[in-house]
């Protein structure tokens, strides 16, 4: 059962993406959302487990939350408000974090 996973809170803040990454499972998927989008791009901790999760193509980072911060991501897919309802669609279940 895959299940799509967000995460809201920057890895500055919160032990918030390192608990996710941590039950994130082969099929599931993680979407960066509000100021987690601060991860797609920063030098943390995690950023190996993003990447090998953005060279699965399992890693999404919302656009409109990237434009509002003025940062670009180095990592993962962007995407839309669209693909994120798509995304929620795709997947049986939602953990928000």
């Amino acid at each position: 059962m895959s299940i799509l996973h967000t995460v809201n809170t920057s890895p500055f803040q919160t032990l918030a993406l390192q608990q996710c990454l941590s039950l994130l499972n082969e099929v599931d998927t993680l979407l960066l959302i509000e100021d987690a989008v601060i991860a797609s791009q920063a030098k943390h901790s995690f950023v190996l487990e993003l990447t090998k999760l953005s060279e699965q193509g399992r890693l999404k980072v919302l656009s409109s939350d990237l434009s509002a911060r003025g940062i670009e991501n180095t990592i993962g897919d962007k995407c839309s408000y669209n693909d994120f309802v798509t995304l929620v669609t795709e997947h049986k279940s939602q953990m928000a974090w």
